[in-house]
């Protein structure tokens, strides 16, 4: 693919996929061939343990318990069963991966951070967890505010471009609070307040500090080394023998046009003016519940690029004959 190539829709994620909690990413690290994964485990002490410095323009602390934790991921992703399955979730995510990409640049943020939704949801922008967490980001509907919005028509969790630009702003926010980036991401994870809570009484108010020491529950112990792991390894791939997909790097990867609307109007109807299929204004617009704008409220359809003036004619015709 040309560096000025669009990406088609049609190799934009399925807007109906649904996650659960035992995903291919959670299950590298549950079920996998035990001979396997302490083969891979010697490999790396064979080459004496790398001490691992930075990932992803993060600093990783130089500690035993630290350096151990992030090296036992590595392991587990280097497994057969974790190089076939990341590979996979990395490929179906490039799409995404690569707005995130140009937003985290943009924003001068860490470029670690495009691996945070392999964590969180394998990059599937209508992702579902039993505790209610939805989206590429797994916002909780009770830590959308002031990010996000959600009524009965419409949830712009689901919006993977909306969503990633409120993830980045709350993760944002929280460094401003910690001024530590692995804080940030922890609380990213467990809540800004819960993280004070606990930084609050502690001698030394670093991730890895209150890590060890078992302060913090374990998904959010897990959450920091499971992400360095992938960052470490997405910048030193052939180093840990892990053959990742290659991105295209697009400058046009998300470029949309936009329907305002203040009225109910069907994607269906609308895409069938435009000679479109319905499943390309679902894709792009996976926030509307329903399929269909919200009646009296101002609403921006996403469109495919250059159809703007084709869609605010489609909009009278569907409003004429209403």
């Amino acid at each position: 693919m040309s560096l000025f190539e669009k990406i088609e829709l049609e190799e934009l994620p399925p807007a109906d996929e649904y996650y659960i909690d035992d995903s291919p990413l959670n299950q590298i690290l549950k079920l996998f061939d035990e001979e396997d994964y302490e083969r891979q485990k010697a490999y790396l002490e064979q080459k004496k343990r790398k001490i691992i410095k930075s990932a992803g323009g993060i600093a990783v602390s130089e500690s035993s318990y630290a350096q151990t934790v992030i090296h036992d991921y590595i392991a587990r992703y280097m497994t057969n069963f974790g190089k076939q399955n990341l590979y996979k979730i990395l490929d179906d995510g490039e799409y995404y991966r690569l707005y995130i990409r140009e937003e985290l640049k943009k924003r001068g943020m860490p470029a670690a951070l495009e691996y945070l939704p392999l964590v969180e949801s394998e990059y599937k922008a209508t992702a579902k967890s039993r505790s209610g967490a939805i989206g590429l980001w797994q916002f909780m509907e009770n830590s959308m505010s002031p990010f996000l919005q959600k009524n009965e028509w419409f949830d712009e969790r689901l919006d993977p471009w909306k969503s990633t630009n409120a993830a980045l702003s709350k993760l944002q926010d929280n460094y401003r609070m910690f001024n530590d980036w692995l804080i940030a991401i922890a609380a990213y994870n467990c809540g800004a307040g819960a993280m004070r809570r606990i930084l609050k009484n502690v001698p030394e108010k670093s991730f890895w500090y209150i890590a060890e020491h078992g302060l913090l529950r374990d998904e959010t112990i897990n959450y920091i080394p499971k992400l360095l792991a992938l960052a470490e390894i997405a910048e030193n791939g052939d180093e840990y023998k892990i053959p990742l997909p290659e991105v295209t790097a697009s400058p046009r990867y998300a470029d949309f046009d936009y329907l305002e609307v203040n009225n109910k109007v069907s994607l269906s109807r609308l895409a069938g003016e435009l000679r479109l299929e319905a499943e390309t204004l679902k894709k792009l617009n996976p926030a509307l519940l329903l399929n269909t704008t919200p009646p009296k409220t101002n609403y921006s359809i996403r469109l495919p690029m250059g159809m703007k003036k084709s869609a605010e004619e489609a909009l009278k015709e569907i409003l004429t004959n209403k």
